[in-house]
């Protein structure tokens, strides 16, 4: 099930970095900057378009499926970690902001699932809840 909303993408960084006095991040502010990327090759391939040729430029200094884990990095100094908005809604602000990418781009969320095979009672229900908002 595809959810009717999309993400924008943002970088995250300390409130103090010389970014964050800007409205919004683009491809050439991140050239040469530590970059925290999300580790699944898709995400990865959405990025590569934003960037274009610059891609393969890029200083990715980690890698991480965890949005915690990128912002203690991001909070430490060790990188800027490139995810969708949200992703670091747990961190005050006097630890870790988010500014916009421009030109914007946006991801969708979609909910998947095996079909014909056995769940729990939980998952059943859980399941059976998110198909009642799609009809």
């Amino acid at each position: 099930i595809r959810i009717n909303e999309s993400d924008q993408w943002v970088v995250g960084m300390r409130p103090d970095d010389k970014l964050a006095k800007k409205k919004v991040i683009t491809k050439e502010d991140l050239l040469n900057l530590p970059l925290i990327l999300p580790e699944r090759l898709g995400i990865q391939s959405e990025l590569a378009n934003w960037f274009g040729k610059d891609f393969e430029k890029l200083n990715v200094a980690f890698t991480s499926n965890l949005g915690t884990n990128a912002g203690v990095l991001a909070a430490n100094g060790l990188g800027y970690p490139v995810s969708i908005e949200g992703a670091a809604k747990y961190w005050r602000d006097n630890i870790l902001i988010q500014k916009k990418l421009y030109p914007e781009i946006k991801s969708s969320t979609v909910i998947a699932w095996r079909r014909h095979i056995p769940y729990s009672k939980a998952i059943n229900l859980f399941i059976e809840e998110i198909n009642a908002f799609e009809a």
